[in-house]
């Protein structure tokens, strides 16, 4: 299996440069089918409504973009949606206006600050990534890491909220050594013993949990993480410039979507794995996506993550030159990548 280890700073350089993928990784996009077996584009086919062109990965987190498709609410919000499967760096998609808006988590904060042109528009979910470890490893908490090896994706979320963790509790993240891994080989890699715990976006922590692995980080239950966004939409600014009427479409109907998943999770995690956006097992998703909360339409919960976000990234020391006033730039940062589009 293909690993690598590298300090935090350096990372998150390259992670500007390199862009990350969002909830599961990638190679090349490709248009999505409506069944794995059909080649007909999803596609609309009404000329009177707005097109664009939402991305995907396949991720259970990703559930309001399945939803808004197959239960018509892109439609009615007036957009004609063609949806892609994204395997790739999301940048080239956007540049080559392939790309106009996707799911959009805090590991793209960093290549955003150094230009990356993509706009937070509004909200989606709290909770999706988690930490599992070996029994064996006596790992209950990020406050036992110290010393041991981690998987992750390396300058991705998960490793930043760690380390802001670790820091808070007088912990030193610099003393784990954090390896990268494909995601879907993490519990292989913790089964054979090249790394002591990993951490990454469901499902793969949670199956891990279910194989009798000990759950020791979670965004969606742990105190301090679990009140803050971990995924936003996230919208192509060459897209968004030229007709911001698509944004605010895009709000009304992620905030349909939302409302869907809040109230029909269990039909809800039926239809997208019947059409197969997501893998595993039906059971596992519902439970998943009961656990997490559904919010799109809140400024003052896009707000309040941003800036929340912004400072687990500087007490992990991600930041490459730490500003006096950290209240003041992320003030800036926010007016560089934050254009609301929700309805509160």
């Amino acid at each position: 299996m293909k690993r690598n280890s590298m300090s935090l700073l350096l990372v998150l350089l390259l992670a500007a440069a390199l862009v990350l993928t969002g909830c599961s990784g990638g190679g090349n996009a490709t248009p999505a089918n409506t069944t794995p077996a059909d080649n007909t584009p999803q596609t609309g086919e009404n000329s009177d409504l707005i097109p664009a062109v939402v991305g995907y990965w396949g991720g259970t987190c990703e559930s309001p973009i399945f939803v808004a498709y197959e239960k018509g609410f892109f439609k009615e919000a007036g957009l004609d949606v063609k949806l892609l499967k994204i395997t790739g760096d999301v940048a080239v998609l956007m540049a080559n206006d392939e790309l106009d808006a996707f799911e959009l988590t805090p590991d793209k904060f960093k290549p955003m600050e150094q230009g990356l042109e993509l706009m937070i528009i509004d909200s989606l979910h709290k909770g999706c990534i988690q930490g599992a470890a070996v029994k064996e490893s006596g790992i209950q908490s990020v406050a036992d890491l110290e010393g041991k090896k981690v998987a992750a994706a390396i300058g991705g979320i998960a490793q930043i909220q760690i380390a802001s963790e670790m820091v808070k509790l007088g912990k030193d993240p610099k003393k784990v050594t954090w390896l990268s891994y494909p995601n879907a080989q993490m519990e292989q890699a913790l089964d054979q013993g090249e790394v002591d715990a990993f951490a990454t976006y469901d499902p793969f922590p949670e199956i891990a949990v279910q194989n009798g692995k000990t759950k020791f980080y979670s965004n969606t239950f742990d105190p301090g993480l679990k009140d803050t966004l971990c995924c936003f939409i996230g919208m192509n600014k060459r897209t968004l410039d030229a007709n911001p009427e698509i944004g605010k479409r895009m709000s009304q109907a992620f905030t349909k979507a939302c409302e869907y998943l809040e109230e029909k999770p269990d039909e809800a995690a039926q239809m997208v794995m019947a059409k197969g956006y997501i893998a595993g097992d039906a059971a596992l998703n519902a439970q998943l996506i009961k656990d997490y909360t559904w919010i799109a339409g809140d400024k003052k919960t896009v707000d309040d993550s941003f800036r929340e976000i912004w400072h687990q990234i500087a007490r992990a020391g991600a930041l490459e030159k730490a500003p006096a006033d950290l209240d003041t730039y992320i003030d800036g940062l926010y007016v560089q990548m934050v254009s609301f589009m929700g309805e509160h």
